[in-house]
């Protein structure tokens, strides 16, 4: 018998729900045509667009004409940081130590073409320090990112707080919400955001699709040139039957999230409980009070993280070290480097993630086949 795996690496992408399975193979059927036609297929297209554009905006609390649809998070963080740059005066752009590579890796490279930029930093529970916000914006910060919620850690950050303070300055503020949606509450306009980036796949959404929210009296260009959709600020033909599944993942998540978070928060009890009762000198890392209720990082002193994700992958767990975007890497993760670790310490570090159907038995069972094998790998490391 083929044992069934246990999928624990819902931070890198969820399973499709099966109503978003549906809205896109519907949307092939029926919707054959270019968004841009005006004939009877173009406009039955153009209207899918729509109706996902108003689903997304209720399900973030934001006005259906900011959302503007792209290829991803990463494109959409890209698209607002590289505006921001191009349309300011003497930009200066902060992002905090921790956030996911396609924000840091672009300040990093605007740092190298001279633009003024800072990296916030984060304490040994990967906390921020709203001082060091403080001191920056006095010196002329104009544009903060930081993610709503940390991919990695699962931290939750203080979006409204930090928007407050952000405002006062005269600055804007990015918001990467990609891993908080679905897990908790988002609201564009109420935590008072100014650019908020969005992929869906984290959710059960599809892959390949995401979106930025911009606030009324912003803007934001295009990052290519040669096409008019989405009202000029995304060119190239809108992947209908995929944003089909947009509006199907986001009329879920306004259905379900509170039942959602209750699943979510249930499973985490059950899975963190069930490794402390069967592992010592475990170490989980980040700050309990204020984290996703899907995510757990955690450290098993003296067991080397990759070692341990070979061992649980071929017992059937799939779990990572960190973002999937920078999985291949021979560095540890820069989030928990970040954090204060050293390079050994940094390498103990693993990410489960789960979603509301993770199965509860299996959770369990799960946790306690992953603390056989951490004595297991400590054992043999005592033997050398």
């Amino acid at each position: 018998m083929v044992q069934r795996r246990l999928y624990l690496d819902w931070n890198a992408t969820a399973p499709v729900l099966p109503q978003v399975r549906q809205a896109v193979v519907r949307a092939f059927e029926e919707a054959p045509g270019n968004a841009s036609s005006i004939h009877r297929e173009g406009q039955a297209a153009r209207a899918i667009i729509e109706r996902a554009r108003r689903s997304v905006a209720r399900a973030v609390g934001a006005p259906a004409q900011a959302v503007v649809f792209s290829g991803g998070a990463t494109e959409s963080n890209n698209q607002v940081l590289h505006h921001h740059v191009a349309t300011t005066d003497e930009p200066f752009v902060i992002c905090s130590a921790v956030e996911h590579p396609s924000v840091i890796e672009v300040v990093d490279k605007l740092d190298g073409q001279g633009v003024g930029t800072a990296r916030w930093p984060v304490d040994e529970q990967g906390r921020l320090d709203l001082q060091w916000l403080d001191d920056q914006l006095a010196q002329g910060a104009t544009l903060v990112s930081v993610m709503w919620a940390n991919n990695e850690m699962g931290n939750i950050f203080d979006v409204a707080a930090i928007a407050e303070k952000v405002h006062q300055a005269g600055a804007l503020l990015h918001v990467d919400g990609t891993q908080a949606l679905g897990r908790i509450d988002v609201d564009f306009q109420a935590a008072g955001v100014d650019y908020l980036t969005l992929s869906f796949h984290k959710m059960g959404g599809p892959k390949g699709v995401g979106a930025t929210i911009v606030r009324e009296g912003l803007k934001v260009s295009a990052l290519m040139a040669g096409g008019h959709q989405e009202r000029g600020r995304r060119p190239g033909t809108e992947n209908v039957p995929i944003i089909a599944g947009v509006d199907a993942a986001a009329t879920e998540l306004v259905k379900n999230l509170p039942d959602w978070q209750l699943a979510l928060t249930k499973r985490k009890e059950l899975f963190v409980d069930t490794l402390r009762s069967a592992v010592p000198q475990l170490e989980l890392r980040g700050a309990p009070e204020h984290q996703l209720p899907n995510t757990v990082n955690v450290a098993f002193p003296g067991v080397d993280g990759e070692d341990l994700l070979l061992a649980l992958d071929l017992e059937g767990i799939s779990a990572s070290s960190g973002s999937a975007c920078t999985a291949g890497s021979l560095e540890p993760s820069h989030v928990i480097l970040a954090m204060g670790f050293e390079e050994k310490r940094a390498r103990e570090s693993l990410r489960f993630s789960f979603g509301p159907t993770t199965p509860l038995d299996e959770l369990g069972h799960g946790a306690q086949r992953i603390a056989e094998l951490v004595g297991r790998l400590r054992r043999l490391e005592a033997e050398i």
